[in-house]
């Protein structure tokens, strides 16, 4: 091979190469992402909020798009833990791909059909749970894991009473897809319990409906008042032609399913505004509203990407952000040693509190962050109290901004 053809090549292999600080900036992105990941699905407690994540996670889907050489890194879910007793699903649990705008789920539905029929439903925010049945009996409870394989927690659903452990009438094989859930009645009630026996009470439905799972106390689970709601048929002998009628059929067996609403392509829209504005007053926590296509045969032949079905969207609605000027970061060393950062900023009014600070999770994700001392950066409440910083705002650097120092060993 000549000499030319090798300058060729290593031109050409070259310019497959993201620029360096492209590629350092998404491995921090993918650390602080699976840190988050692994700390939703497998402990219950997460490092931050969901406008936070999505808002990092936005980010790193933005850097792929305009890098194709960069790999993606992320999947569906998180790892296992090490002790859990791992079981393959008969199908990925993928995720949703999110719409943050109407005219998202235009394109959305220009490219599925906007003649077709859709289902809309709350997004429900619990855990991803897939029931296996078998002539009538439950046999099996998974949870998400990895998209590929599951944690088995069937004894702790049966514990919680969420969903019948024999159906009459059923089909031979029934597998389908439920969200697990603590409404806010149940958890208030738990937390009242928690409070007269002199204990802490805890923070969210959601995380807690997580802690409650993994409990080995089946009596104490018994008690917390765990739902579930299906939303979705995986598997089962002759299923329906329409998703809505997969959960007519779930539901007829005394299963409880989630409120599905079936309209045509032009009354999307509105429907899902509706059912938004009905969330904000839900019995369970939600966190936007789910678009799918209601034929089953239609969703099929759409596909999926390795992430999530293409003829399924989530609209989401972004939370109210505040603009601020970050002044300093502080380190703060918990009892185990670990330091954490602290941001301070220019104290700002939100919802009839000021902020002036914000908890972030580790030193990846002050650097998935990318901030500096004197950026203009957006600050949430997650949950509507804790103050989060989601990233910088749009404006670009004045230049008279300064690295944060490290921390002192």
């Amino acid at each position: 091979m000549s000499k030319l053809i090798w300058i060729g090549l290593l031109v050409g292999v070259s310019c497959l190469a993201a620029p360096e600080h492209v590629e350092r900036h998404a491995v921090q992105l993918v650390t602080v992402l699976r840190q988050a990941d692994d700390a939703y699905y497998n402990t219950g407690e997460p490092i931050m909020g969901n406008a936070a994540y999505d808002a990092l996670r936005s980010q790193y889907d933005a850097l792929v798009a305009a890098y194709p050489e960069l790999p993606d890194r992320l999947t569906v879910g998180a790892d296992l833990p090490d002790d859990a007793q791992r079981v393959e699903h008969t199908k990925p649990v993928l995720s949703l791909k999110k719409a943050y705008a109407d005219a998202e789920v235009a394109a959305f539905l220009e490219t599925c059909g906007a003649e077709r029929a859709y289902c809309v439903e709350p997004k429900l925010d619990g855990l991803t749970i897939v029931l296996r049945y078998r002539n009538g009996l439950l046999v099996q409870a998974l949870t998400r894991g990895d998209g590929q394989s599951g944690m088995e927690v069937t004894a702790a659903i049966v514990a919680a009473g969420c969903v019948p452990v024999s159906l009459k009438n059923a089909p031979e094989t029934l597998e389908l897809r439920g969200e697990l859930l603590l409404s806010f009645a149940a958890f208030n009630a738990l937390n009242d319990r928690r409070r007269g026996e002199g204990l802490a009470p805890f923070k969210h439905p959601r995380n807690t409906a997580a802690g409650t799972l993994r409990l080995k106390d089946y009596a104490e689970i018994a008690r917390r008042g765990l739902a579930m709601r299906i939303f979705e048929v995986i598997e089962t002998e002759s299923p329906p032609a329409s998703h809505s009628d997969a959960l007519a059929m779930v539901s007829a067996l005394g299963l409880p399913t989630v409120d599905c609403r079936v309209v045509s392509g032009g009354e999307v829209l509105p429907a899902v505004e509706r059912m938004y504005r009905a969330g904000l007053d839900a019995a369970f926590p939600t966190d936007g509203v789910v678009i799918r296509l209601d034929e089953r045969a239609a969703f099929e032949r759409l596909g999926a990407t390795a992430k999530y079905p293409r003829g399924a969207l989530a609209r989401k609605y972004r939370a109210a952000s505040v603009e601020s000027t970050l002044l300093r970061v502080e380190w703060t060393r918990g009892e185990t040693g670990r330091l954490t950062p602290v941001a301070h900023f220019e104290p700002v009014e939100q919802g009839g509190a000021t902020l002036q600070c914000a908890s972030l999770h580790s030193l990846d994700h002050l650097r998935a962050l990318d901030l500096m001392i004197g950026d203009r950066i957006q600050v949430v409440r997650a949950g509507g109290s804790v103050p989060e910083i989601i990233g910088r705002s749009p404006a670009p650097r004045t230049g008279r901004e300064t690295p944060i120092p490290p921390p002192e060993k």
